[in-house]
């Protein structure tokens, strides 16, 4: 503590023979205790959110192919591409059981209307919980994991928006299921817009409940109205509940039976959600200059 530093360098209580300090001494011990003050103050990277993101991938089309990349290369060849020279970024965030066939297929989608997609790896953690059981629909396994999702979306779009080939007016937050509750009560980072996947906007906990997205940001959330996940009471409805405004760019939207996705928790395998979608985006990144 600073306590302990002052004693060490000489500046607490000394006998009344000590012989005074030079003046270069003092100089030194002020400076280090003001080096040691600075970094106290300085927030710290949990190392742990860090590899979330350098873990992750990044899809794109790029010299006219789509890639699928590691970050560091990614960083690489974003950084010689001219600036601002994509439509628009879209940080993805996985469901509960990580990045999977649907996490690939959405990424790659999405890099072909030609956007950057970024997919942080929640498992890239050295220790990961499990959060839920998908083959008995059941989550809530981890509730501290929430805390853990937004730091992840937090650094990713900071990391994001750094980079001098991306407009950081037009960057996306989307997410599905866990991911989907993440971006929904996520607070920090402005967006373009933001995709909720799977999701209600309802839990019994209250962290997890609501839409925090401000008033004036724009928020597409995708749902069915028999999604095997949510047939709980209390995790029934759906996020235009919490939403102050309905229009095209504030809108819930609902899969109901005869429709072929009202069962569905993974929308975007569907091509109804996958145009809205895609609509949403174009328009929101469209929008910003």
């Amino acid at each position: 503590g600073v306590k302990a530093i002052r004693n060490a360098a000489g500046l607490g209580a000394a006998p009344t023979a000590a012989p005074p300090m030079s003046r270069r001494f003092r100089l030194l011990a002020a400076a280090l205790l003001a080096c040691i003050l600075e970094a106290s103050a300085q927030p710290s990277v949990d190392t742990e959110v860090v590899r979330t993101f350098d873990q992750g991938r990044v899809h794109a089309r790029l010299d006219g192919a789509l890639r699928e990349m590691e970050v560091t290369q990614a960083i690489a060849l974003l950084s010689k591409a001219p600036a601002r020279s994509f439509r628009g970024a879209v940080v993805y965030l996985h469901g509960c059981d990580g990045v999977n066939a649907l996490s690939v297929k959405t990424a790659d989608l999405l890099a072909t209307q030609g956007y950057v997609v970024f997919v942080p790896d929640s498992f890239a953690r050295r220790i990961k919980p499990i959060s839920c059981e998908p083959s008995r629909y059941l989550g809530g396994l981890h509730r501290e994991v929430l805390v853990w999702r937004h730091a992840e979306a937090d650094y990713a779009l900071k990391r994001v928006k750094a980079l001098p080939s991306i407009d950081p007016s037009k960057v996306v937050l989307m997410g599905l299921s866990e991911g989907a509750i993440t971006v929904a009560t996520y607070v920090g980072e402005a967006v373009a817009g933001r995709i909720i996947e799977g999701w209600t906007c309802h839990a019994g906990w209250p962290e997890y409940r609501g839409l925090r997205a401000p008033p004036d940001e724009p928020a597409l959330t995708l749902t069915s109205q028999d999604d095997p996940w949510f047939q709980q009471p209390e995790l029934r409805g759906d996020c235009g509940e919490f939403m102050t405004t309905h229009s095209a760019l504030r809108r819930s939207v609902v899969f109901r039976a005869p429709h072929p996705a009202a069962s569905w928790h993974d929308l975007m395998w569907n091509a109804d959600a996958r145009r809205l979608v895609f609509d949403f985006i174009d328009t929101v990144t469209r929008n910003n200059h």
